[in-house]
């Protein structure tokens, strides 16, 4: 073989192993990514089972105090709407029928049981005895479910093998036999069927913000237009510091369009949104670390008290608050006559280590306040605890203006109440019709509290 010919065959094998290599990392690569999209996709479906057996219990808590058809109906499809939500999820999972059969079996019940109940209320029938007991049944069921799901979760993060590599674990099992394989999700799914036969939750941001979203802000209506000197200038004053200090940061659209500053407070950047019209300052974000805690809840909220009303927000009074990384945020709900008008909505963040503002948040306030036209109550606060299930422990009761479906306002007797196992439930009854118009759930610990 001539020397050339022989150079020419190297070259040509060396090129075919380079494109072979080649080949083989692009599959390579390809099957990764296929690896991923299947992994994202079960661990997506799994937080929506999660989220949808959550919802389920919530609903089914709120149909335990229901006194009314109108309101039987509206939580009955709450209950079937999270039932088909985590149904669905289900159904992605790559789980045999016999895997989670007790659990699907279980949704399934759940969703048809309040399909038919929602027909009956939609007929004007209320609940019997028996379907209440068998809606307790259910919601305890559920709870339970909710916790043992939300664990798996939780274990997900924290080295369980996740769902794409439960497939994958059962098909090497032979190849395993005699060493110890890792703890799989189906391990954990295992558990919860076996169990099933002895098994019978921002911050607080207002229950009623969602109805804001789309709306033009009132406060702001027929108002003048402002530059970027002149929100430089709100700004100065709201903040209590030089213009000359703080920086234009860009613009922003959306429902309040705004110019962007920032500055600096003792060292620590300061974000600032101004209303381009009005000039309104509505959002106020520090990112100062707070290591420690040193003042009370009931400290700080004082200190969110006197901040609003030096910045001219009177007959403002705090609702709920939570606590979070040495932060106070608390939620403060405009006064008029007397009434709480829950949709003219302040957020005030206050430091627990030397009760500086760390946050303030106006939207919801200057988006829905204005002075209003306050009907008188048809129905007395005697006659709307008539609404309110026997079994329940009324703590304290006032007139509040809440927002319905259609984005008006209803006035309503707000009863916050607790059962037997101390879960406090917050009900509103219509104060015109005397028909339970909401309930909310309250999650209360040390930090705050929350509700759904």
């Amino acid at each position: 073989m001539k020397k050339s010919t022989a150079i020419t065959i190297i070259t040509i094998l060396a090129v075919i192993a380079v494109g072979g290599t080649a080949w083989g990392v692009v599959k390579m690569q390809e099957s990764v990514r296929n690896e991923r999209y299947i992994s994202a996709n079960y661990r997506h479906a799994f937080s929506e089972l999660v989220t949808g057996i959550s919802d389920m219990d919530t609903a089914l808590q709120k149909s335990l105090l229901v006194t009314s058809p109108s309101m039987a109906g509206a939580v009955c499809t709450e209950v079937y709407g999270k039932a088909q939500t985590a149904q669905m999820a289900l159904g992605i999972l790559p789980f045999s029928s016999t895997e989670l059969e007790k659990t699907a079996s279980f949704i399934g019940r759940v969703g048809d049981y309040a399909y038919a109940l929602s027909r009956k209320a939609s007929a004007g029938e209320s609940f019997s005895q028996e379907e209440k007991d068998n809606l307790r049944a259910l919601s305890e069921t559920a709870s339970l479910l909710s916790q043992n799901f939300k664990s798996m979760q939780d274990e997900m993060g924290s080295g369980l093998v996740g769902i794409d590599e439960y497939a994958r674990t059962i098909e090497n099992f032979d190849k395993n036999e005699g060493k110890i394989l890792p703890k799989t999700l189906g391990d954990g799914v295992s558990v919860v069927e076996q169990e099933f036969p002895e098994i019978p939750a921002l911050i607080y941001d207002g229950p009623f913000s969602e109805h804001l979203k789309g709306v033009k802000p009132r406060t702001l209506e027929g108002q003048a237009e402002i530059d970027v000197s002149g929100g430089r200038k709100a700004a100065s004053k709201f903040l209590g510091i030089r213009p000359e200090l703080i920086y234009p940061n860009g613009e922003m659209g959306g429902n309040i369009p705004s110019f962007c500053y920032e500055t600096k407070i003792n060292g620590s950047p300061i974000n600032i949104l101004v209303s381009k019209q009005g000039g309104v300052v509505y959002e106020v974000i520090g990112s100062r670390l707070i290591e420690k805690s040193e003042l009370s809840a009931k400290e700080a909220l004082e200190a969110a008290k006197k901040f609003l009303e030096r910045r001219g927000y009177s007959n403002m009074r705090e609702s709920y608050y939570l606590i979070s990384d040495n932060v106070l945020t608390a939620n403060f709900a405009y006064i008029q006559n007397d009434v709480v008008c829950y949709a003219d909505l302040i957020k005030v963040g206050i430091a627990l280590d030397d009760g500086s503002v760390q946050s303030f948040e106006a939207s919801g306030y200057i988006t829905a306040h204005y002075e209003r036209q306050i009907p008188a109550a048809a129905v007395s606060a005697e006659a709307a605890r008539t609404k309110v299930p026997e079994d329940v422990n009324v703590l304290g009761t006032e007139l509040t203006l809440i927002p319905d479906e259609g984005k008006n306002e209803v006035l309503c007797h707000e009863f916050e109440c607790e059962d037997a196992n101390e879960q406090r439930y917050i009900i509103y009854v219509n104060a015109l019709t005397g028909e339970q118009e909401k309930i909310f759930i309250l999650l209360q610990d040390e930090n705050g509290t929350l509700t759904i």
